[in-house]
């Protein structure tokens, strides 16, 4: 059975953690302190010793970072799909088209097909924002593939649950470690593919001292699943499930 995993691309240091909304994106960099190059790296040696090529949801401001980052992940065999310009919370069309466009060289160097909100939050009304700058896929939903649907042309591919539990979810991967291999398997026996992801930040934990700040896990103490190390569990599903890029599921 083939399954859909793809790699969320973002800095720690995300609009996520309410201290960190208003930095720039020099801030954000320097905060981030080369953890994106680290984890993306660290990722590629994972998939090369696995033989798997995935998709990754890559936030456009990052090309600005490291652009020979993104650029590696393209040269390994990978799908690069967009994950807007700084993880930006889409609130209405005018912050989706404002991002996009902050995006530009991102977007015209690597021409992505796919995109995935922030959240996993965007209104059916932006998949017409989505087609008039050529994507051809989404995944910002949960549930089950038999919900995949064209919608003004793009074709909605829902984060996988079971019932209504997210088990598709960077947050579930990392609260129930190997123990996902279950959901997958459940998923499975009916001759349904998984869509999943995983944080970049998940996979190869920040070593910051700030990561995220005690204030945050005092008050969003749900954020704790997140903290926990996947590099194990990344590797046990990639020895486990066969997965391909998500642009195959449109051919």
């Amino acid at each position: 059975m083939i399954n859909y995993l793809s790699i969320d691309l973002e800095s720690w240091a995300s609009p996520n953690l309410p201290e960190y909304v208003r930095l720039s994106s020099s801030e954000k960099k320097r905060l981030d302190n080369g953890h994106i190059k680290k984890s993306a790296l660290e990722i590629l040696r994972i998939l090369k010793k696995n033989k798997t090529k995935l998709t990754f949801f890559i936030v456009g401001q990052l090309y600005e970072w490291y652009p020979e980052v993104v650029e590696k992940i393209a040269s390994e065999g990978h799908e690069i799909a967009y994950h807007t310009h700084a993880h930006d919370f889409l609130v209405n069309k005018k912050t989706l088209i404002g991002s996009i466009e902050k995006s530009k060289k991102f977007i015209q160097r690597y021409k992505p097909i796919g995109f995935r909100a922030p959240r996993i939050y965007l209104k059916t009304d932006h998949l017409s924002v989505l087609k008039k700058f050529n994507f051809k896929y989404d995944s910002s939903t949960y549930g089950s593939f038999y919900h995949s649907k064209k919608i003004n042309d793009i074709l909605e591919l829902p984060v996988s649950t079971i019932g209504k539990i997210p088990i598709g979810s960077g947050y579930f991967i990392g609260a129930l470690g190997k123990h996902i291999q279950w959901a997958y398997k459940e998923i499975n026996k009916k001759d349904i593919p998984v869509i999943s992801f995983i944080h970049n930040w998940q996979i190869l934990r920040p070593t910051e001292p700030s990561f995220p700040s005690n204030q945050y896990l005092l008050s969003h103490p749900h954020y704790l699943p997140y903290l926990m190390n996947c590099a194990s569990t990344f590797n046990y599903l990639l020895k486990q499930f066969r997965f391909i890029p998500m642009k195959n599921l449109i051919q």
